[in-house]
């Protein structure tokens, strides 16, 4: 399953701020529990974001979230992004849009490999990088949805799994059935 592809880690915000040559953009560390092979922690990673004036910068740091890590690095308006943050939205245009990250309960180690409900546990690709991997993440994009208990969930062939850590379910503050 494609799903099982993708590298849904926790990670918690360690600083949060605006991008300097973009509006809507804003930039974060991101700490994701990377490791190097002596095991010994590696810098933070960078994520650039489209969530300027959707959520307050001082709700984001030191916030756990879920981030994909195996994503290609993209460069927006010249800063490399090296991960993405989930979150879900209500789906109105502009301004009047409702943003919300997707949370992961505190006691989850930052780096934690997240899982689907009654899935086999995920085996991600190192990167997905090539058009046919990229498409992966699109095809799981779709199938993610908040249901009505505020659950982030994957939704596949008439199946509702709901994406777990191992404190839990990954939930949203207030948002019901709506996208990822």
């Amino acid at each position: 399953d494609d799903a099982r592809r993708v590298a849904l880690r926790a990670g918690t915000i360690l600083e949060a701020g605006p991008h300097p040559e973009a509006d809507s953009l804003i930039i974060c560390k991101l700490d994701c529990g990377d490791v190097n092979e002596a095991g010994e922690p590696e810098e933070p990673r960078t994520v650039v974001a489209g969530l300027a004036g959707k959520i307050p910068f001082d709700e984001l740091v030191n916030r756990k979230v879920v981030c994909i890590t195996n994503l290609k690095p993209a460069r927006m308006r010249g800063i490399e992004s090296t991960a993405m943050l989930l979150a879900a939205s209500d789906g109105q245009e502009g301004d009047d849009e409702v943003v919300q990250l997707l949370d992961v309960p505190d006691s989850v180690p930052n780096g934690e490999l997240l899982s689907f409900e009654n899935m086999e546990p995920c085996e991600p690709d190192a990167m997905l990088k090539s058009k046919g991997a990229l498409k992966v993440w699109d095809r799981v994009k779709a199938k993610l949805r908040v249901n009505d208990e505020g659950e982030a969930t994957y939704q596949n062939d008439g199946t509702v799994r709901k994406i777990m850590t191992s404190a839990g379910p990954v939930m949203v503050t207030s948002l019901k059935d709506c996208i990822i």
